[in-house]
């Protein structure tokens, strides 16, 4: 890593504990919490038992996959904020898919991960042939398709493609041939982990060693530069916010075929607004995401026991969280514009 980076990961990670720690405190004191027993109560939370230590490994791979999307996206210089209704529309394709045509396992479970992945790349190739085609925002773009997601995925599952078996908004359970299995027994702590940190390791490659990956650094770092070299901008949006979307998608099947074994409307609590955080902090890099991942995973299961022991609002992992977003995008979009 250049002197350039380690110092702008340095920045970034400063600004990070400076809300984490000092907003939180700050926030805790204004709910008459005292700051030290409620970040106590968060780390016992996340590591006190071996329940809460898979817990808090669950909540990061849920949050690695649309987090490692987003920063294909985001190397491009494009702003994803769908990665939500991509992950959404991933798991409805994994649960629908996988509940509809049974298979063996070493069929049923790449159809199911598939399928979602498929989902996820068409919903985000939207906004992406948008962005190439007419030019069009790709923050708003995204941003609006998260609430149509939602909708279609809530439509098709009571509607035209309701399933025997299924619930008032869920596909029907998939069958045990379909599921992901378990990486520690009788747990929700699935093969999605180890999936998700060799896809990391993989985009590491593609973004250092490829020419795509020289495509997707020049078209979000120097898009004049990049367009006067003979890149494609239009093409290389489009193909970027399709791989994005796919990983978001698979991270949604991820979470159908290992944890819920089913698709339900209400998959998601926020992953992938949360994983835009995630991806910021990580510098982009998919290797500092994973560790990332695991400091939101943390605050994600950690924030429950925050509640229940010290009686910390829920609401202050939520304002962390979103003031960590606005600060590092906000930082982002400076420097971006500084070299335009």
């Amino acid at each position: 890593m250049s002197a350039v980076l380690r110092s702008r990961a340095l920045r970034d990670l400063t600004i990070v504990l400076v809300l984490v720690f000092g907003v939180g405190s700050i926030a805790m004191l204004l709910a008459h919490v005292s700051p030290f027993d409620g970040f106590a109560a968060l780390f016992d939370g996340a590591f006190g038992t071996k329940e809460e230590i898979v817990e808090t490994l669950v909540q990061t791979t849920n949050l690695l996959f649309p987090a490692l999307g987003i920063a294909v996206a985001f190397r491009a210089g494009l702003f994803n904020i769908g990665a939500e209704g991509q992950l959404v529309l991933g798991g409805f394709a994994a649960g629908w898919f996988g509940a509809q045509f049974p298979a063996p396992a070493w069929l049923a479970i790449p159809m199911v991960l598939l399928a979602g992945t498929v989902a996820g790349g068409i919903w985000g190739a939207i906004p992406g042939f948008l962005r190439a085609r007419f030019g069009a925002n790709e923050v708003i773009a995204t941003l609006m398709l998260n609430v149509v997601a939602t909708l279609l995925a809530t439509y098709l599952v009571t509607g035209p493609l309701q399933q025997a078996g299924g619930g008032a908004q869920e596909t029907a359970l998939l069958p045990k041939a379909a599921q992901l299995g378990d990486l520690i027994a009788d747990s929700r702590l699935t093969w999605a982990l180890p999936i998700a940190l060799a896809l990391a390791f993989a985009l590491r490659w593609l973004f250092q060693r490829t020419v795509f990956g020289y495509e997707l650094r020049a078209a979000g770092e120097a898009p004049e530069a990049a367009k006067r070299a003979g890149i494609d901008l239009g093409r290389t949006a489009l193909v970027a916010m399709a791989i994005s979307g796919a990983i978001a998608g698979l991270g949604g099947a991820t979470i159908v075929a290992g944890v819920l074994h089913r698709f339900n409307v209400g998959l998601s609590p926020g992953y992938g607004f949360i994983a835009i955080a995630v991806a910021l902090v990580g510098n982009l890099d998919p290797l500092w995401i994973c560790v990332a991942a695991l400091g939101f995973g943390i605050l994600q299961s950690g924030g429950i026991a925050m509640q229940a022991e010290a009686e910390v609002p829920r609401q202050v992992v939520s304002l962390v969280t979103g003031l960590v977003i606005i600060a590092l995008a906000g930082r982002r979009v400076v420097a971006t514009q500084r070299t335009t």
